[in-house]
């Protein structure tokens, strides 16, 4: 059963279970609160957070390998994490369930206040206010490195740490921003579930080759424009542009994950050549593939 904790305070308990506590650090700077913990011992843990302050999380040490999450009452589906993922829980939104995973782990929890991401977002676009939805587990090397920054910055004595924290915390904040502009949110009507599971296998079973609409339409028995129409009213972006986001994903994966050269994983992901690889992935993640590859760094290294 898990503990219902509704909170305004910063660093509250938000995790409950059967462990031990091997270190706990804290630290605040003005609108930011960071807090670093190492924990054995773990076994199935409760969660249960409401607070008016974001949340974001970086998993440290230790996979987390299976659980059931509820977002605001209404199930979601759980994201394995591994050392390195974060996740995100925006001010406002109800989090609660459970998790399992590696016996002994570490996590680095930020609070913030959401003035800072208003005040951050009103320097730019004053008429544009900030939405943020829920992530609960990303792999994306810019918000990792953010994160791991401030953390390193926790046992600093030193008079700019603050500086530090706040280019950290607007990095951290521009990223998610940015990312879910990609991150599509499936509404009612367009595909049934049953249709559009059939399309993404699909379009996953052959990211290598060129698919065109008339065979993702004929996957679901649809014309070529009814099919646009209900993919996009379903995903919320057309099926090229979804087709480049799966093939970027898979190209995260051979570069975190192989030693491929830039080329080999541009054909092994479809694109023609290493130069349209590298400008899809700048334009989607925000810097180049050798960039991403060399910011992702080795499990147990996340925060020194």
């Amino acid at each position: 059963m898990s503990l219902n904790v509704a909170t305004s305070e910063p660093n509250s308990v938000f995790k409950t279970g059967s462990c031990r506590t091997i270190s706990r650090e804290k630290k605040s700077w003005d609108r930011v609160q960071a807090e670093l913990v190492r924990r054995t011992g773990l076994e199935k843990e409760e969660i249960a957070i409401t607070s008016d302050r974001h949340l974001v999380m970086l998993n440290v040490q230790g996979d987390c390998e299976q659980g059931q999450y509820f977002l605001d009452g209404k199930p979601t589906s759980f994201v394995r994490r591994k050392p390195g993922s974060i996740l995100f829980v925006p001010a406002g939104c109800n989090w609660q369930g459970w998790e399992a995973g590696a016996p002994t782990a570490a996590y680095l929890s930020l609070s913030v206040d959401p003035s800072f991401v208003t005040d951050l977002v009103g320097r730019t676009t004053p008429n544009l206010q900030p939405s943020l939805s829920p992530d609960l587990g990303c792999e994306d090397p810019v918000l990792m490195n953010a994160a791991r920054g401030i953390g390193a910055e926790i046992q600093d004595q030193g008079p700019h740490s603050g500086l530090l924290v706040e280019s950290y915390v607007a990095t951290i904040f521009a990223q998610l921003l940015r990312r879910q502009r990609y991150i599509p949110s499936v509404s009612k009507g367009g595909l049934t579930p049953a249709s559009l599971n059939r399309v993404i296998e699909k379009i996953d079973e052959n990211l290598d080759v060129g698919l065109s609409l008339s065979h993702l339409a004929e996957v679901v028995n649809l014309s070529i424009p009814h099919f646009c129409r209900a993919f996009k009213q379903s995903l919320g972006c057309p099926p090229y542009a979804f087709i480049i986001r799966r093939r970027i994903e898979r190209a995260k994966e051979y570069l975190r994950h192989s030693s491929m050269s830039a080329t080999d994983i541009a054909l092994a992901c479809g694109f023609s050549n290493s130069s349209h690889f590298s400008n899809a992935f700048r334009r989607e993640v925000g810097m180049t593939p050798v960039a991403y590859r060399g910011a992702w760094p080795t499990e147990g290294t996340i925060v020194s």
